[in-house]
């Protein structure tokens, strides 16, 4: 190594000691970790509490099945039909959750995880959701994605804002200037160190959350740790970038609190009302309301016309006989799959609807940071609006498969000896199942490997002061003593 490469390490060894000793002693850097771990372990206790409750729900669901069978098998004659004991019976579907689902709970507050699914209209079975506040589930949950997408960004400004204009805050430009190292550099240097500080407490949060949530220690661990140090990565390169404008610490934090409030907040909701004015869908309340007026009203009309489109779509029923002067099992189911027949149609468009949405979105990501993560993290859980999607295709398939399992019973008037829980199908769906790639990625990298091709142009930007081209000569003329005796300002 020659001396003046070894001057400038032995320099910037120096400096970092120095801006590391600084950091140590700032308050402020003390409350931004203690901030992180503080609102992270909370939302990492209240996303496990959520999910948690919804896994008890989904095991309570399940061991009610046999009780309520036993239940309705006393009280039903032998001689009777299975029409009215199917009526009640309601089996148990359920959206099994991810060890990620706690991270991010995305759209488990919009769909129940786990519901009861009798034999009738799947259509309003189908959207119904649970009642709660409308302004809590409007503003969603407090989950570890929130922090990591809206908070983390706000502790980095309060790190890093001063990271150049603190001297002039504190009246040592002159002194900084003097140094025998650019400027680009030393803030370069001031830079990392504060974003090491931070990564390191973020590392450790992530790690707390993969211990306490029990998550397997696979690939998506590394896609987790990687999506996020990445996302900050991309926050402390706009620290740098508003940094070289050289302007006040005031103006760095309002140029940066700007930038948040635009990327993490605005955007998105603008996103979102394009998207619901370019793909209009019809709720799932309206989509109830047309199959319940239809079905309903097919009481005051000959059950010719209920059975009729109810044979073409099942001939192996045509012969059964169904009286026309009165109720008849038979023609009661039948007239709830044909009310869910009469919006199939709109059903197909409401779930197209919600695809071309989900689409946009994605593709929206790649120019919005904070949606890129939010998104990639919610499909890592398995909380996303694709699971949602698949999840109701699910329980479709389902209700058709117990169809087909109890037509038979229900058009050969067969009684309580026909009926056997076992022979009913079992609903299963799980988020870990669900193969859709991770979106939000390209995004994430895209804009990282902008950000670091644009550092040169922001370092020689930094550095168009004067004196600042000759600062690299001096380097090997000037002995530590010097950098020394101007460490108060150095490692401010």
């Amino acid at each position: 190594m020659s001396p003046r490469d070894k001057a400038r390490y032995d320099n910037g060894l120096l400096l970092a000691r120095l801006e590391l000793r600084s950091l140590w002693r700032r308050r402020l850097a003390w409350l931004v970790l203690l901030a992180l771990f503080g609102m992270g372990s909370v939302a990492i206790a209240h996303g496990s509490a959520r999910v948690a409750r919804e896994r008890a729900a989904i095991a309570v669901g399940a061991a009610e099945l046999q009780e309520q069978a036993s239940y309705l098998t006393t009280i039903t004659r032998a001689d009777d039909d299975l029409g009215l004991l199917l009526y009640y019976l309601g089996m148990p579907v359920s959206q099994q959750p991810s060890a990620w689902a706690p991270v991010a709970t995305g759209l488990r507050g919009v769909h129940p995880a786990s519901r009861q699914l009798r034999f009738l209209g799947l259509v309003p079975q189908l959207y119904q959701t649970e009642i709660g506040n409308p302004m809590v589930e409007q503003a969603g949950h407090f989950d570890l994605a929130v922090v990591l997408v809206f908070l983390l960004p706000l502790l980095i400004i309060a790190l890093g804002h001063d990271v150049c204009s603190r001297d002039d805050d504190l009246g040592t430009t002159a002194a900084v200037m003097a140094q025998p190292v650019r400027l680009s550099r030393l803030v370069a240097g001031r830079l990392m160190i504060r974003a090491a500080w931070l990564s390191a407490g973020l590392l450790a949060l992530l790690a707390v959350a993969v211990v306490a949530l029990g998550v397997p220690l696979d690939g998506r661990v590394a896609i987790f740790a990687a999506a996020t140090l990445g996302y900050a990565a991309l926050w402390w390169l706009l620290v740098l970038f508003v940094a070289s404008w050289r302007r006040s610490s005031v103006f760095n934090a309002l140029a940066l609190l700007g930038t948040w409030l635009g990327a993490c907040v605005l955007l998105p909701a603008l996103l979102h009302l394009v998207s619901l004015a370019a793909w209009p869908v019809r709720g799932g309340v309206e989509l109830t309301l047309v199959q319940r007026l239809d079905m309903n009203s097919r009481w005051d009309r000959p059950k010719s016309e209920t059975l009729e489109p109810f044979y073409r779509r099942h001939p192996e029923w045509a012969g059964t006989v169904v009286p026309n002067d009165s109720f008849s099992w038979p023609w009661y189911y039948a007239m709830h799959e044909i009310g869910d027949a009469q919006v199939a149609d709109e059903v197909a468009e409401h779930r197209a609807a919600l695809e071309r949405r989900a689409r946009w979105t994605e593709r929206a990501a790649w120019l919005l940071p904070p949606l890129a993560l939010e998104l990639l993290l919610e499909r890592l859980a398995g909380n996303d609006m694709t699971t949602a999607l698949l999840y109701r295709d699910s329980i479709a398939r389902y209700h058709e498969s117990l169809r087909h399992t109890i037509y038979p019973w229900i058009f050969r008037f067969q009684g309580l000896d026909a009926f056997g829980l076992d022979r009913l199908p079992r609903h299963h769906f799980s988020s870990d199942e669900v193969g859709a790639p991770l979106p939000g990625w390209v995004g994430l990298l895209g804009y990282l490997l902008l950000g670091l091709a644009l550092v040169p142009r922001v370092s020689r930007r930094l550095d168009d002061v004067e004196g600042s081209e000759d600062a690299d000569t001096m380097t090997e003329d000037v002995p530590a003593s010097v950098v020394d005796a101007g460490s108060g300002a150095l490692g401010s």
